[in-house]
């Protein structure tokens, strides 16, 4: 195929964040939008360009001249229509959580096996240039710090409800997981974590985690995912990789870098966050030339499975075997 053509199912800000993406790659284009709110669609249409916008995600479903859609709907939809787009042939790109529940996501895995498609999460930090700078400086890091700290999420917006979002740790967790596993080059072991509902007492869900993760390889990590109110020094994404001496911090939303090589110290800076852009010029490349992206449902599923183990470990308040 000289040019992909793409549906959108969820026109919301992560939706146009997409497609504002997809409208800089000159080998793919949105044809199609769909949204539980037609206009939303339309709205889509009128600024992106394409054929149509239908409030029924199964008419791009069924659209054979579709070759993928991006699914950046409310989390609970996730993975009904993952699997539907599987059965209908469609590749996938879907944004993150792959889903709320280990049930939800093997159920996608096992879609995505059956029917031959590519699927990739949007687990966008492993397009950071600086995150794959750290991780070519420490490959095999002996310690590692993630840190996630949001400003407090209202009680009303949809990411915070039990059903829709399943809140701060369960929404945007996985995106942590993700990197600890990325940077410790191993398959997490056991899990212990601390926390709850901090800042939204009462919430069924938890929105604050202190996790501490041992890997298979004898790396250790220490998590921290929450709401409970930004860091200014750091700023809402900050990580950490030490071994022999070595040291990488990465902060201002990863796009500064001080790198310390056991005598000398230096910063690295990028201008922009590109890992969004890079993150769709990856699927589009990656469905283009036939191969698997860099971020496949196999990561999706390992990092729910970190979140789902802090949650138990807090409710339970012991250590979990992985």
């Amino acid at each position: 195929m000289a040019e992909l053509n793409l549906a959108l199912i969820g026109c919301g800000n992560l939706g146009r964040a997409h497609a504002s993406c997809v409208a800089r790659i000159p080998e793919a284009r949105f044809i199609a939008y769909a949204d539980v709110v037609e206009e939303k669609a339309r709205a889509f249409l009128d600024e992106f360009g394409g054929e149509y916008a239908t409030a029924d995600p199964g008419r791009v479903l069924a659209d054979r001249r579709v070759a993928a859609v991006y699914i950046a709907t409310r989390h609970d939809s996730h993975s009904s229509l993952a699997v539907a787009a599987a059965k209908a042939g469609k590749h996938v790109f879907i944004e993150k959580p792959l889903a709320l529940s280990m049930e939800e996501c093997e159920r996608v895995a096992r879609a995505v096996a059956e029917h031959g498609i590519c699927l990739m999460v949007g687990l966008k930090m492993r397009y950071y240039p600086l995150v794959r700078r750290a991780h070519e400086f420490i490959p095999n890091p002996q310690v590692i710090v993630g840190q996630m700290m949001d400003n407090r999420w209202p009680d009303t917006i949809w990411a915070q409800d039990p059903i829709q979002g399943g809140a701060n740790v369960h929404s945007q967790g996985c995106h942590t997981t993700d990197i600890l596993r990325y940077f410790a080059g191993a398959e997490p072991r056991r899990l212990w974590a601390a926390g709850g509902a901090k800042t939204h007492p009462g919430h069924p869900c938890i929105d604050q985690c202190v996790a501490s993760v041992e890997f298979e390889n004898g790396a250790v990590a220490s998590w921290i995912q929450g709401d409970a109110g930004p860091a200014q020094f750091t700023s809402k994404f900050f990580f950490e990789l030490f071994a022999d001496g070595k040291s990488v911090q990465l902060y201002d939303r990863l796009k500064k870098a001080t790198f310390f090589d056991g005598e000398k110290a230096w910063t690295e800076e990028c201008a922009e966050e590109e890992g969004l852009q890079l993150e769709n010029e990856d699927f589009v490349s990656a469905l283009l030339a036939g191969r698997s992206p860099t971020v496949t449902v196999e990561d999706g599923l390992a990092a729910t499975r970190l979140v789902m183990a802090a949650e138990r470990a807090i409710r339970t308040g012991e250590v979990q075997e992985l």
